[in-house]
């Protein structure tokens, strides 16, 4: 019986004898086929409890564009990570605002805590710290105050927040109320004109936003919330894509301990949470202050949510 027309054809043999052969060696060669799949499935469930598991190592997610199913694979990524945020004006004779935000890596979640900018620390301001030895004192003296640690502390002026935030773009951001404020002195005036409702807002809105509850009404809650929506928003696919050189811009913007290589070791944390911003869970804690101290409620929910 000849299988193929070309130079090299193969030839069975008509004889019963011969077929027989072959039949035995085939089913010998699929039987052999058989106990191996069972045998590479078995010891492969041992070791990988999904399908996911084995190829990626890591979380599979999919994604459906037109009709096709995409899978997109995302590192594995743990930990916990604290920084400290503060904001000046430009000459870094005012504190505008303070905050603490916690990068879940377990959980998924970003955590804010809206510090009072009168706070003080065994009976010394928080600015006074700072005025003698800027963020890393600051840093120093609250990870011993809360009893956890802060890893890195950013401090920006208030024209290069806004600079580096409009550089990651505007931001959706729903207000309950109408907002009309001037306040400040000389050069460190500020002004906010938010509408109710849904708006895009701009660096310089953030910020004088930030400092409106920070230091005008102290409404903490309202600045955890926008704290977080600023993550949640900014941190997104397109800005992870620019992200190497927004982190050039983000050192010469400001004055931090973070530096070029914890930059790279937290790509695949950063990775995850801009393109799976939508998924991060948000939780606040709220402070409350009696003449600038915090108080012992407020110190030890702080504490339960950035202790690692």
């Amino acid at each position: 019986m000849k299988l193929f027309k070309n130079r090299g054809d193969i030839y069975f043999s008509k004889s019963s004898v011969n077929s027989s052969k072959q039949a035995k060696v085939l089913y010998s060669l699929l039987a052999v086929i058989v106990i191996f799949t069972v045998v590479f499935v078995v010891l492969l469930s041992r070791k990988y409890s999904t399908v996911a598991d084995f190829f990626a190592q890591g979380e599979v997610t999919t994604t459906e564009i037109s009709g096709e199913v995409i899978e997109e694979v995302y590192p594995n990524i743990s930990g916990k990570t604290n920084y400290l945020v503060l904001e000046t004006d430009d000459a870094q004779s005012e504190l505008h605002y303070i905050f603490l935000i916690q990068a879940d890596k377990d959980n998924l979640a970003y955590k804010s805590a809206a510090l009072p900018v009168n706070m003080t620390v065994d009976g010394e301001s928080i600015f006074d710290i700072f005025s003698v030895g800027g963020g890393a004192a600051l840093q120093k003296s609250l990870t011993e105050y809360f009893g956890f640690e802060i890893d890195y502390q950013i401090t920006f002026t208030s024209s290069s927040f806004v600079e580096f935030a409009n550089k990651m773009g505007s931001l959706v951001y729903t207000s309950n109320s109408e907002i009309i404020f001037s306040g400040g002195e000389g050069d460190d005036k500020y002004s906010i004109n938010i509408e109710e409702g849904e708006q895009k807002i701009s660096g310089r809105d953030i910020n004088n936003l930030l400092r409106y509850y920070a230091c005008e009404t102290k409404n903490y809650t309202a600045e955890n919330e926008l704290i977080l929506k600023v993550f949640t928003g900014l941190f997104n696919a397109e800005n992870y894509e620019k992200s190497e050189s927004l982190f050039r811009m983000f050192i010469k913007s400001c004055t931090t301990d973070i530096t070029v290589r914890d930059f790279e070791n937290g790509k695949n944390a950063l990775m995850v949470f801009c393109n799976k911003n939508a998924d991060v869970t948000l939780y606040s804690a709220l402070a409350s202050d009696e003449g600038g101290e915090l108080t012992q409620e407020s110190v030890k929910e702080i504490k339960g949510y950035f202790s690692k």
